[in-house]
């Protein structure tokens, strides 16, 4: 609690000493307030509390503050690694050099997205830069289309329907022979199914590489948007010419699969297992509801009857003389084939795709790049900033050298400061040690002035270079 002048006092033109004064014999010869804590009343006494509350919020608040200037100043700092340039091109050989240094930071950085080598920070802060981890994923999708086109090779509508068709086919063969015609015939109509899989797949890579091309050209050249869209359309252009070139081949693939060859003894074990699976079955099935109790003979012998029959029918069916029977067989025949050719050719195509589009891209590129080393109007169109992107980095870069400074002054700061009573006007004084980059200190005096909205500090050197500004209110909160 304080005693104010009143406003005879003022016009009288009492000083701030006597009412000082003034105010001290009031409390102290008061009936009520004389027996109150002395500490409660008076100027002097609020000075003191707050000056001993604001150093306290000093202490409290200087720490996290110090925290928060260095996460901004981070921040900032990564801003303006994302979008500054590798060079100045202020004259033409600079240009020049500056062409050069981008185009090979963005070769080497497009090598290992294409070989899948992700050391470096730039792409391992984007994971969208990451070509063959995403090319792996256009693979994975080939071998689904192409296994989706598989007939049902065991279904008996299947089988039934392959010896109609092998009926419709035959010719003068004799009976029990198979026509190798006939299985050149379905084995192509299946096969040409995988063309359109392995089309959409080179698309698909084309549009990727594409898209990491330019999100890497985003990335390296952020400052020159002239460069970067010439260098995309000299990329399309490339990658049209790659995909081209990748759909030929795969139809040249697919051609050479509809031709049946192989050398590989998978078909021959496959075909043997797919074999004995049906004859497997069909023992299954033999036995398939048949016991025999011991020593009951005549259920024994039921049972070898049953059996016996069972698989005498089945080799009729299987290995007689009849279009069914060769029907069976020329399933599994084709069921084997196709697996082997379409693993093979899932294989071919992967490899097919990687080498058209992916392999060559870097290496053209680069010899597309260099050829505007010596063309001064393109370099000059090439390397026009844009004007957003300087004013943006200029204002970042302002920010960050105050950061600097803050960061700086908050640093040599020390925590001891010594408390002044100061005169009737609600001032004080408060000393704080600085200390210089050399290694030295430096006593600084700040002045605390009294308002009637709390305290402030303001500290600073003459030269401007260091700035502290703190307000505190009445209950301790910082303004």
């Amino acid at each position: 609690m304080v005693k104010n002048r009143s406003q005879y006092q003022i016009q009288q033109g009492i000083s701030l000493e006597s009412a000082l004064k003034i105010e001290e014999d009031f409390f102290l010869s008061h009936p009520v307030f004389s027996r109150l804590d002395p500490r409660l009343l008076g100027v002097r006494s609020l000075v003191t509390s707050l000056a001993k509350l604001l150093v306290t919020r000093i202490q409290q608040q200087l720490a996290p503050m110090k925290r928060q200037v260095e996460m901004t100043l981070s921040k900032i700092r990564g801003d303006i690694r994302a979008i500054s340039s590798y060079g100045t091109a202020a004259s033409a050989s600079e240009r020049q050099k500056l062409l050069v240094t981008l185009t090979q930071e963005f070769v080497r950085h497009l090598n290992d997205c294409v070989r899948g080598e992700y050391r470096d920070r730039l792409i391992v802060c984007n994971p969208n830069l990451r070509l063959y981890t995403r090319a792996l994923v256009v693979f994975q999708e080939l071998q689904s289309r192409v296994m989706s086109t598989a007939p049902h090779f065991r279904s008996n509508d299947f089988v039934t329907n392959l010896a109609n068709q092998m009926e419709a086919l035959r010719g003068r063969e004799l009976p029990g022979f198979m026509s190798a015609q006939s299985f050149y015939m379905f084995i192509q109509e299946f096969i040409d199914a995988w063309a359109a899989p392995a089309r959409m797949a080179a698309a698909q890579m084309r549009a990727l590489a594409g898209e990491v091309v330019q999100g890497l050209f985003q990335k390296v050249a952020i400052s020159y948007p002239v460069l970067r869209d010439s260098l995309g359309a000299i990329a399309s252009s490339i990658l049209e010419e790659s995909e081209n070139q990748a759909l030929q081949l795969l139809d040249g693939l697919v051609v050479r699969e509809k031709d049946p060859f192989t050398i590989n003894e998978f078909l021959q074990a496959h075909i043997n297992k797919l074999r004995y699976d049906r004859f497997e079955k069909c023992i299954d099935a033999a036995f398939y509801g048949t016991t025999a109790g011991a020593g009951e003979v005549a259920s024994w012998q039921a049972t070898k009857e049953h059996v016996g029959a069972s698989l005498r029918s089945w080799y009729q069916s299987a290995h007689g003389v009849s279009s069914s029977a060769n029907a069976e067989d020329m399933s599994a025949i084709l069921e084997a084939y196709w697996t082997l050719a379409s693993k093979r050719f899932i294989d071919s195509a992967c490899m097919c795709v990687d080498d058209r589009i992916l392999g060559t891209l870097c290496a053209k590129l680069q010899e597309k790049c260099y050829h505007f080393v010596h063309d001064e109007g393109k370099l000059a169109a090439f390397f026009t900033e844009d004007a957003t992107l300087v004013a943006r980095r200029v204002h970042l870069e302002n920010s960050r050298d105050r950061l600097v400074a803050a960061n700086a002054a908050m640093a040599s700061i020390q925590m001891t400061r010594k408390v002044l009573r100061g005169p009737l006007s609600g001032c004080f004084s408060f000393n704080a040690k600085l200390l210089c980059s050399e290694g030295e200190s430096a006593e600084i005096l700040c002045l605390l002035e009294g308002t009637s909205k709390g305290l402030g500090l303001q500290l600073a050197d003459e030269a401007g270079v260091v700035r502290f500004n703190a307000n505190i209110d009445a209950s301790g909160n910082t303004v």
